[in-house]
């Protein structure tokens, strides 16, 4: 599936919160929510979600199983997260604990 555009700020090993904005917005719609949690030690990642932003745009295929897709996308970029965790641990790194989902 293509990536999903994303800001992401903060310290690498630092616990993770996931924004996803609200129908209308965008990771940018979110700014004063990242500035908040990153100064608070937090690392944030703001997903543009599929069609808002600089994400893809649908298509009708997936347009028609929208919900399902939006879910899919979260889905990767946990994975995502994960697999970078796992990267960090394998070279001795501290590694966050599972993200926090906020949306």
């Amino acid at each position: 599936m293509t990536p999903l555009s994303r800001i992401v700020s903060g310290p690498d090993g630092a616990p993770t919160l996931v924004l996803l904005h609200g129908i209308t917005g965008s990771a940018v719609s979110l700014a004063e929510a990242i500035d908040h949690w990153v100064e608070r030690g937090y690392r944030v990642v703001a997903v543009d979600a599929r069609g808002h932003g600089l994400s893809p745009r649908w298509t009708q295929a997936r347009l028609e199983r929208a919900g399902e897709v939006l879910v899919e996308d979260l889905i990767d970029v946990l994975e995502e997260l994960a697999t970078a965790s796992r990267g960090r641990a394998a070279l001795g790194l501290p590694t966050p604990p599972a993200p926090v989902v906020i949306g």
